[in-house]
């Protein structure tokens, strides 16, 4: 059974918020992803503008793919479809590609369902998954 994230009632909501991304990647699939992101980025290779909150949820978003068995296509064309990158804070030139390999994730994801092929097609209930993340992991500019 997962550990439960307890905060104090003092927690500001911004601490609460940084808490529960490092607590959602800190362990299990996500951080698979993210390990390798940060690999490239020491090593000194090419890898994208480094906003957190967004890498994060990248990071997230791909375990959630392998979980579904969904392939990398489907996976990428449901984070289209939820994002709004012109109101993240400091993120909108990041793509997910530049953060989550495809070679990495076709690699986990056919360790995990092996001989069984992936899910072309993104489901509604893998987007409202990934809406909630996102919702919970990056910053997002106030509507004036």
């Amino acid at each position: 059974m997962a550990k439960r994230l307890k905060l104090p009632k003092e927690f500001p909501d911004e601490w609460a918020r940084e808490a529960y991304i490092y607590h959602a990647v800190g362990r299990g699939l996500p951080h698979v992803f993210y390990k390798e992101f940060e690999d490239r980025k020491i090593a000194g290779r090419e890898v994208a503008f480094r906003f957190h909150d967004l890498v994060m949820f990248f990071a997230t978003a791909a375990a959630s793919g392998v979980i579904g068995n969904f392939t990398y296509a489907a996976i990428l064309r449901a984070i289209r479809a939820i994002r709004k990158p012109k109101q993240e804070i400091g993120g909108k030139d990041i793509r997910f590609d530049a953060v989550v390999s495809r070679k990495t994730y076709n690699r986990v994801r056919r360790k995990k369902h092996s001989g069984k092929r992936g899910r072309q097609v993104s489901t509604s209930e893998l987007e409202e998954k990934l809406e909630t993340e996102y919702r919970l992991m990056v910053h997002l500019k106030q509507p004036n």
